[in-house]
């Protein structure tokens, strides 16, 4: 038995560009790298069945199970998934769960680790998921900045300021599927136009208040708040917090703590979680 963690990472500006390689596709912007993610525990089979379990219910996981396919293919394994944080809400966790059990298969396979990073990109891009939360995880970074699209060495990541100030992430509705949206040529069109002036803008004056602000800009101008996102950011700011839309999530990440967003909005509408921006190590945490 082998487990790892890995932290989870809210993306608060993407730009998805493609390329005929999937390591080079991905997404440009900028996002948080979260001390809250996934723990994982793998379990070698003797067969080539790979059963994967997430927060306790048997699970389809298609991100982490292409992981497989393309990192270990002859051989199965049992998987079992526990997240800090709910899975289709903006905060990483297919990608983060794909990369504790890639770390852990590297480990007991005798593979590298950048084997285990490349499997889990390529799987999260043939998914349609997240495209840049990889990337941003294994950046190792409190505040990823994706200035390349793809996986390094393909894409890059940079780290330009970093604060430990603490933060809540708090849902707000029910899940979003990424590949709804980027599915979409139109919102597609609209994100690509709305993040460039974003990074532009971000990048020539990197610091917490402006991730704040161009997230704002952003989430508003490619058109992704539904009236319900609306008025929960409106409700922190009008109360002196800061707070943007998480990529691509009914869920918000704000500097309010969690008693305030409690008080703000009630216990049985929201599910919060204190954090903090992590420059953490994907780590084995157990050796089996």
């Amino acid at each position: 038995m082998t487990k790892a963690f890995c932290p989870g990472h809210v993306s608060c500006v993407f730009q998805p560009l493609s390329s005929l390689n999937p390591l080079a596709t991905g997404s440009r912007g900028m996002g948080i790298r979260l001390n809250l993610g996934a723990n994982v525990t793998v379990e070698p089979r003797y067969d080539r069945e790979v059963n994967i379990t997430i927060d306790g219910s048997v699970s389809i996981a298609e991100v982490t199970r292409l992981m497989v396919e393309l990192l270990s293919p002859a051989r199965g394994y049992d998987i079992t998934i526990e997240n800090d944080l709910p899975v289709s809400q903006g905060f990483g966790m297919s990608a983060a769960g794909a990369v504790a059990a890639a770390v852990c298969i590297a480990h007991i396979e005798g593979k590298t680790r950048q084997q285990a990073f490349e499997a889990a990109h390529v799987a999260e891009v043939k998914a349609g998921g997240g495209l840049g939360d990889v990337p941003a995880i294994v950046g190792g970074s409190r505040f990823p900045v994706r200035t390349i699209p793809g996986l390094p060495p393909y894409g890059r990541v940079e780290h330009l300021f970093s604060s430990s100030d603490p933060l809540t992430v708090f849902t707000i509705g029910s899940a979003i599927k990424t590949p709804t949206v980027l599915g979409d040529p139109v919102a597609v069109g609209r994100i690509r136009e709305a993040s460039e002036s974003a990074i532009v803008e971000f990048t020539a004056e990197p610091s917490l208040d402006m991730l704040f602000k161009v997230s704002n800009d952003f989430s508003e101008g490619a058109e992704l708040e539904t009236p319900a996102m609306k008025r929960a950011l409106d409700r922190l700011r009008v109360n002196g917090f800061r707070a943007g839309m998480c990529m691509l999530g009914n869920s918000v990440f704000t500097d309010a703590s969690r008693s305030e967003v409690y008080s703000l909005f009630g216990r049985g509408h929201v599910r919060a979680y204190e954090c903090t921006p992590t420059n953490r190590e994907i780590k084995i945490t157990r050796k089996g």
